[in-house]
């Protein structure tokens, strides 16, 4: 068995993170934010053990006890397996999140992940994969861990979790050093520019507004003609529904000329988490072929109702043609986009009452 694991070792290692992904998919849908939260760190913490086992017990080194050569075979499967995990994990969460326009960097990375994998045989190579695998995934955990623990999210917040990753990453590598310095040695030349390069982009992916805030979700939101709170809930005019299949397609609007829109978002967060969220009315300019910011309507969350914390906000389009409501953190993290179409009559439309 352990000779077929070592003459196998690469196609096994693509076998394990497959696999973890394949079990998330059956687990990270129903977790709460909580229980995710601890399994993320369960995986951090095995894939972080999986790795030091591997530098402990090289598999550049010829082994009598049977222990120690299972060790150096098995470790490094182990880690891919937990760090696999972890990385579709984040995927799912994601997704959740926001719609693909906005995690679409992460699902790029995956991808690559996958290329990758094929590609660093090496023993060396391999171990610098892997360490710049780990720095991501603890990179991305503490993004999503910090601002659960403060209950809060900013920019500020995210600068700290870049900080306390690129200390505890180092200070990991430290520990690696002391195990076995001239493996990481060896391994460092390939693992600093992947560390740099994920920090960069992550980075990147932030400040641009790429990389959606995971801790909040939209589980529900819509363009409507009259909206008013009554007893705790929402009562709202609208057109005549899609059918329930047609998710893809942007809901038309049928307004005269000067008509106020209401946008209705409920955002989901976690118990006792507060932060701002803002709804940016944006215009497509067909000439430019730009989105063009027309109003950016700031307001306060908080976190811990089942259905999420209910918001709105209202606008009157100047134009016809394609409008969409984003829904961000003050940051630009987008949340969620609520897509329209506007076509102009004289006559308003027949509307039905809802209740939310």
């Amino acid at each position: 068995m352990l000779a077929f694991a070592a003459k196998n070792e690469r196609h096994l290692g693509a076998v394990a993170f497959v696999l973890g992904f394949g079990v998330d998919l059956f687990t990270f849908t129903v977790l709460s934010v909580a229980y995710a939260s601890l399994a993320f760190a369960g995986y951090l913490t095995l894939a972080g053990l999986m790795v030091l086992i591997g530098v402990s017990f090289p598999r550049s080194h010829e082994y009598v006890h049977t222990g120690k050569r299972a060790l150096s075979i098995l470790a490094p499967l182990g880690a891919q397996y937990a760090i696999g995990s972890l990385l579709s994990g984040f995927m799912i969460f994601y997704t959740k999140s926001a719609e693909f326009s906005a995690s679409w960097p992460f699902l790029l990375l995956l991808a690559g992940v996958f290329i990758g994998n094929e590609f660093f045989r090496t023993y060396y190579k391999h171990l610098a994969f892997q360490l710049t695998l780990l720095f991501f995934a603890l990179y991305a955990y503490l993004i999503f861990a910090i601002p659960l623990l403060l209950d809060r999210l900013s920019s500020l917040i995210f600068l700290a979790s870049t900080g306390a990753t690129l200390v505890i990453f180092g200070l990991y590598l430290y520990l690696l050093s002391r195990i076995n310095r001239l493996e990481l040695r060896s391994s460092s030349r390939y693992a600093l520019p992947g560390t740099l390069l994920t920090l960069l982009l992550v980075n990147i992916a932030y400040f641009t507004g790429a990389l959606p805030p995971i801790t909040l979700t939209m589980p529900e939101s819509g363009i409507y003609h009259a909206l008013h709170k009554v007893e705790g809930r929402y009562v709202i005019m609208s057109e005549t529904s899609r059918p329930w299949y047609d998710v893809l397609t942007p809901r038309t609007i049928h307004a005269p000329s000067g008509t106020t829109l209401y946008a209705y978002s409920a955002i989901a967060a976690p118990v006792k988490f507060s932060t701002q969220v803002v709804h940016r009315w944006e215009y497509y300019n067909e000439s430019s072929g730009t989105w063009t910011t027309e109003s950016r309507i700031p307001f306060a969350i908080s976190g811990g109702r089942a259905g999420g914390y209910r918001g709105y906000s209202e606008f009157a389009p100047h134009s016809s043609g394609k409008w969409r409501v984003s829904v961000e953190t003050p940051g630009g993290q987008v949340i969620g986009r609520v897509p329209f179409t506007l076509v102009p009559t004289l006559t308003a439309p027949i509307l039905h009452e809802e209740t939310h």
